[in-house]
């Protein structure tokens, strides 16, 4: 028998499994880089939720459908519809877009009140979504220790201690850097190797099923109007790959690379399909063995092997549950916490201290309250799934969650194909959106909790039938879920083009009011590194203000810290609150800054006229400074040199056209960029392709760079073996002359 220490152990060495992948992939993830296409398509099955382990059943159990409707909307989106993946993947990437809010508020206009509704209604649809997630742990949790209370006391609720464990997970992992454009190795291996783990546990209990005493079952006889809600599961399948703020994230801010969606387009179907074939026979073999015993389809994945005494098989399957509810619940918490704090925290915050002149770093503060979102959402979401116990199959509470999240699609839409359109109409839409959502399908499904009288639900307010919720403008024959789905989204669509048309409206002016360098270079030092802002300011010359290209490239990386509309309100605000005195102090400071400048161009000069080649990298190993000598030296076109650079990109294009010791050329190129890594010094001399004999110098810096001197010591070498020459030829001229005399 399973005891409450075997589960909570087994489950905290799974747990801790996951925190070394995400730890390794933090400090080494770039020995993957060659298969980081398969890692990216992986961390996809997030998708694939604890609701794939318990709600799929019982979804396969009604219908009798081998794949879950969802599933097939998605795999529609992937084989047909990877156009449409990479152009979001390059807008999201274009404008530093942190989240879907984000990304909405950009495009249409950087508009603070449409990223908070958008924040809003992710809140609402994705709190159900984590509770599902906590509900089943629960669940599961008493089946597998057979606890005989259906709602423990909150202390003793083993769903809490989950819940704060991957909020623990989350903060970890999640919150470590101020932008939220980075790429989070770490999360997203883990995040694949979860994956991986429930896919295996779910082939694993197929496998039981299928060669076990009780098969074959009998073939299921779909429920009355069990499928009733398949074409709307369908179409939800696809929007939620774009609505999900996790699924967003992991898809398109995670995605380093367009081509990994090559390997994306056919590796996640297949996974969707491989991990949905134990479904059916699982629903069968329950349905004749389980359900006439009480047993809830949503627990057959456990119960089926606690019923032919395979405990362990049970706890296994149990963490594959685990599993998949913790790498859900880690991103989504994770990037609403995100969204909250971009899109409702810095607002308010941009309009006080943060945009006072002067104060200290701010990344602290936004990490903060980045954390505290997690463990808020995590509550909230325990909270939810306590007040749901026993009401709702975890299939009910998914399509529900997906509904809610299905209504920001047309906000989505507009703003990647109409981004003129006014973020006000937009707004309007989507609230008139949710609020049909609401009355369609989530107050008929929280009716029978709320209300003593249900009649409504039919008659609608005032005998008026056709605005009830089950008859809403006569689509009687329709499912909740497809009728929620469908009027809500062409309410939204409908009336976000009807208000945009009739508002005769003006194109948004950019703030003319002046910033000057000076105080721009203060604001972005206390949400930037400082080595970034070098950068952005190193060419800014001796301009005292900042000129408009060097403002949107300030406001570009402020929104992968705050969003870009809170960035946008930052700056507005810090506009505002510059007056003529500081102007006038910025322009004194200007003028005496000219001599500092003076002598970096002399620098400059210097570095310029010198006769090595000379190279630096950031401890991201991208390129910040390099001089003619070193471009000389590789050839290197005058495209390929940048700040920014990957040094990674300029190995490789090396070693291809022969700047190289020989050897296989990834091998090399990674061995040049551990020792970056590390900061190994070393010393090495390569001749070229054209025959000259360079001498390598590397240096570490203190602050994690790496800098590379390159000197031609073609005429040394030369001359050294002339000298050797000489001496060899004097030697055998001295022998022969002695041999002379001796005769």
């Amino acid at each position: 028998m399973l005891t409450d220490t075997i589960v909570v152990a087994a489950s905290l060495a799974w747990l801790g499994l996951l925190f070394g992948a995400a730890l390794w992939g933090e400090r080494r993830g770039f020995k993957l880089d060659r298969h980081w296409g398969a890692v990216y398509a992986l961390s996809l099955a997030v998708y694939c939720t604890s609701w794939t382990f318990y709600g799929t059943v019982t979804q396969a159990a009604r219908s009798g459908w081998p794949l879950p409707p969802t599933f097939v909307g998605t795999i529609l989106l992937y084989v047909f519809g990877a156009g449409v993946l990479i152009q979001l993947i390059r807008l999201a990437r274009e404008h530093n877009a942190s989240s879907i809010a984000d990304l909405i508020a950009t495009r249409l206009g950087r508009n603070s009140w449409l990223a908070a509704a958008v924040t809003g209604v992710a809140l609402l649809g994705l709190i159900p979504y984590v509770a599902l997630q906590l509900k089943a742990v629960a669940m599961s949790y008493g089946m597998l220790t057979r606890a005989s209370e259906l709602t423990p006391p909150p202390w003793g609720d083993s769903a809490l201690y989950v819940a704060l464990a991957m909020a623990l997970f989350a903060m970890l992992f999640g919150t470590r850097s101020a932008s939220a454009v980075e790429h989070n190795r770490g999360l997203v291996l883990a995040v694949a190797v979860e994956s991986l783990f429930k896919l295996g546990v779910m082939l694993t209990l197929g496998a039981f099923v299928v060669v076990g005493p009780n098969w074959p079952a009998p073939p299921l006889t779909a429920e009355p109007g069990g499928a009733e809600g398949f074409p709307a599961l369908v179409l939800l399948g696809v929007l939620v790959m774009f609505t999900l703020p996790h699924q967003f994230h992991v898809g398109v801010v995670e995605c380093r690379d367009e081509r990994h969606l090559r390997t994306a387009r056919w590796m996640f179907p297949l996974y969707m399909v491989l991990i949905a074939l134990p479904l059916l026979p699982l629903a069968r073999v329950g349905l004749e063995k389980l359900a006439p015993l009480g047993v809830p389809s949503d627990l057959y994945v456990l119960a089926l092997p606690l019923s032919q005494g395979q405990g362990g098989l049970a706890l296994l399957a149990f963490l594959g549950g685990l599993s998949a509810a913790t790498g859900m619940v880690i991103l989504a918490t994770l990037s609403l916490s995100l969204m909250i704090g971009n899109h409702w925290l810095a607002p308010l915050r941009v309009r006080g201290a943060w945009a006072q002149p002067g104060g200290p770093s701010r990344r602290g503060e936004v990490l903060l309250q980045r954390r505290i979102g997690i463990v808020a959402v995590v509550l909230l979401a325990w909270f939810y799934s306590r007040a749901i116990a026993g009401s709702e199959a975890l299939a009910d509470i998914g399509a529900v969650s997906f509904s809610a999240l299905a209504t920001i699609a047309p906000a989505l839409g507009f703003a990647m194909w109409r981004p003129r359109t006014s973020a006000s109409a937009v707004l309007i839409g989507m609230v008139l959106g949710v609020l049909v959502w609401i009355w369609v399908l989530l107050l008929p499904s929280l009716g029978p909790l709320l209300f003593s009288d249900t009649a409504w639900l039919q008659h609608g307010p005032f005998g008026w039938t056709f605005l009830s919720p089950d008859g809403f403008l006569g689509l009687t024959g329709w499912s909740r879920v497809l009728r929620a789905v469908v009027v809500s989204l062409a309410v939204a669509t409908l009336v976000s083009w009807l208000i945009d048309h009739a508002w005769q409206r003006k194109p948004d002016a950019e703030s003319r009011r002046r910033i000057p360098s000076l105080a721009l270079h203060d604001l972005a030092s206390r949400f930037l590194q400082s080595g970034r802002v070098e950068q952005l300011f190193a060419e800014a010359g001796d301009e005292v203000f900042a000129t408009a290209q060097l403002q949107s490239e300030v406001e570009r990386d402020l929104a992968s810290v705050l969003g870009a509309a809170s960035a946008r309100l930052l700056l507005d605000t810090a506009r505002t609150q510059l007056g003529p005195d500081l102007e006038t102090v910025a322009i004194i400071v200007g003028e005496a800054s000219q001599v500092s400048r003076f002598n970096q161009r002399l620098l400059e000069a210097a570095l310029e006229n010198m006769s090595q080649g000379i190279s630096v990298v950031d401890g991201e190993q991208r390129l910040v400074a390099w001089n003619r000598r070193y471009a000389e030296l590789f050839g290197f076109p005058e495209s390929m040199l940048h700040v920014g650079q990957p040094v990674e990109t300029l190995a490789r294009w090396a070693l291809e056209r022969g700047f190289g010791s020989g050897g296989e050329m990834e091998a090399a190129v990674q061995r040049r960029i551990q020792h970056m890594r590390a900061g190994t010094p070393h010393l090495s001399e390569r001749k070229f392709p054209d025959g000259t004999v360079v001498e390598i110098r590397g240096n570490p810096m203190p602050d994690g760079g790496f800098v590379a001197t390159f000197t031609d010591v073609t005429q040394f070498r030369r001359a050294e073996t002339e000298l050797t020459r000489a001496n060899e030829t004097l030697e055998l001229r001295v022998d022969e002359r002695t041999r002379e005399l001796d005769q």
